[in-house]
């Protein structure tokens, strides 16, 4: 496991401040994750984790300090909340960031994603999400994530209330579709942290982000 990091970066945090109705989340935090490494945020619950991720996605602005992104960053992310569109199917919610595809690019693309949904345990039929248990309904979200065109991957708790077969099973399928991409993963689980092998390890306390 390293910490810290050297290399290209491809967010940085530098001393951002968050407030949310006068209680500071993040006060100067400073951070460089670097680019192609896989990053896992731990730290307790309400210490600013998912706002740093919100932050680095561009749907929250700091109040003061400045975060970088580098230039052309392709983003998909995973919230806490399944965020699917309830009346299509799990293969149609993973398919949305794909629209343009057209032909040969299309067929390609959904045979990956019927071996993706098959890898990790998920019905290939006519049901909308809305059917599906809510541990279906996150392992859709995820492989909408990982399986999107996109250089940088953002992970809020993704796993949180699976069984601990259906984590392992979940993640010997997209632990390897990390390599290369820049992943920013966050939990409370130890487990997780093993499971995904070679991490760079930060901990979210204080109002700050620091190599744990």
């Amino acid at each position: 496991m390293s910490v810290g990091g050297a290399g290209a970066a491809a967010f940085e945090l530098r001393d951002v401040e968050k407030d949310f109705g006068g209680i500071r989340v993040l006060a100067g935090a400073s951070a460089r994750f670097a680019a192609g490494r896989v990053h896992v945020l731990t730290g307790p619950s309400g210490a600013g984790k998912t706002t740093l991720l919100r932050l680095l996605a561009g749907l929250e602005r700091p109040d003061a300090g400045e975060v970088v992104r580098a230039e052309g960053l392709r983003l998909s992310m995973t919230f806490q909340e399944d965020r699917l569109l309830d009346n299509l199917t799990a293969t149609a919610n993973v398919r949305l960031p794909h629209a343009r595809l057209r032909g040969r690019e299309l067929e390609a693309f959904l045979a990956r994603e019927r071996e993706a949904l098959a890898a990790a345990g998920l019905p290939v039929d006519s049901r909308p999400v809305r059917e599906l248990s809510g541990g279906q309904r996150r392992r859709v979200a995820i492989l909408r994530c990982v399986l999107a065109d996109a250089d940088a991957l953002l992970f809020d708790e993704p796993l949180k209330g699976m069984d601990e077969g259906t984590v392992a099973r979940v993640m010997d399928y997209v632990r390897p579709l990390l390599a290369g991409r820049t992943t920013l993963w966050v939990t409370h689980d130890s487990r997780e942290v093993d499971l995904l092998g070679d991490v760079r390890l930060w901990h979210v306390e204080g109002g700050r982000c620091l190599p744990a």
